[in-house]
């Protein structure tokens, strides 16, 4: 597998880079997790990452991961992701799947990040 590296604000934690490490570091983790599935070429996901990265400034109790979806395709499919950007949120392991987004409105991101937040 090849993995393209992304330039991005340095307050996303990181890219993830295997079904492993996506259950490490979402599933598994004991924090507030906010996670964007993302396709490189697909113009909503470039126009959301300037919020989302806002967003990893502003709230730092929040671990932010990255997930391109064509080098992961079959996480994306496993976890039903056919739009882009798809956003999950994970709170002490538990998937909040009532505040999973998809598209591009900052508005629903930070729904998910106030269901993080409560």
């Amino acid at each position: 597998m090849v993995v393209h590296a992304i330039k991005t604000n340095q307050n996303i934690n990181s890219i993830i880079f295997g079904p492993a490490e996506f259950t490490e570091k979402a599933i598994n983790s004991k924090k507030k997790v906010a996670v964007l599935f993302f396709a490189t070429w697909a113009g909503p996901c470039i126009n959301i990452r300037p919020a989302f990265e806002k967003l990893s400034d502003e709230y730092r109790s929040i671990e932010f991961y990255d997930v391109d979806v064509d080098d992961l395709d079959q996480l994306a499919d496993d976890w039903g992701v056919a739009v882009f950007p798809t956003f999950f949120f994970f709170k002490d392991g538990a998937h909040l799947n009532d505040f999973t987004f998809r598209g591009g409105s900052p508005q629903g991101i930070m729904n998910g990040i106030h269901a993080l937040q409560s």
